[in-house]
């Protein structure tokens, strides 16, 4: 069964079915339980009552996108011809807004989030960071929705690796730069 796409979509690797749908089984049931239990085990558990909603919507996000991306998996080996680089690289476009449209809600946590030491251990950092991340998240995440669709194929995944990179890596280095800005003050 095929289970690995180069950056053109097209197939280069495959796996057995049973493997395949160990894969899918662990992924499709394993990931959601993960993200309801892990909740329970974090220091600062209390403070999942305040993102409650966004909680939800976030581990929705992932199990669809999760399902989505198998089901693309699934149909492509049926023979059907699908556009797989699009399909993934706009889903992973959805997810990104999902996640970035209301990530500033986030509390402090140890699962979920930016969780550089410096948010971690400043309330006030924490809320800046996630607020400036929620931005970035949902402007990368607009960025490759249209990308997927607008941009030549040949540059999608560079499109792709630099808003994942510009929407992890910015909110790390502002954590950073806020932390340094209270310490000298």
């Amino acid at each position: 069964m095929g289970s690995h796409y180069n950056l053109k979509g097209e197939q280069d690797g495959t796996m057995p079915k049973w493997g395949f749908w160990l894969m899918y089984i662990g992924l499709g049931v394993a990931m959601p339980t993960i993200l309801s239990v892990m909740r329970y085990v974090d220091p600062r558990r209390d403070n999942y009552t305040r993102f409650e909603d966004y909680f939800y919507i976030m581990r929705w996000a992932i199990s669809l996108f999760l399902h989505g991306v198998l089901l693309v998996v699934i149909l492509t080996n049926l023979g059907y011809e699908l556009p797989m680089m699009n399909l993934v690289v706009g889903a992973m476009g959805i997810l990104w807004l999902v996640i970035g449209n209301r990530m500033g809600q986030l509390r402090s946590n140890f699962f979920i989030g930016v969780r550089t030491p410096w948010a971690l251990t400043d309330e006030n950092n924490w809320r800046l960071t996630h607020r400036l991340s929620a931005r970035l998240w949902f402007l990368a995440g607009l960025i490759m929705f249209a990308s997927a669709w607008f941009v030549p194929a040949a540059w999608i995944t560079v499109v792709l690796l630099i808003c994942v990179l510009c929407s992890s890596l910015i909110p790390t280095v502002y954590s950073y730069v806020l932390h340094s800005r209270k310490k000298k003050a």
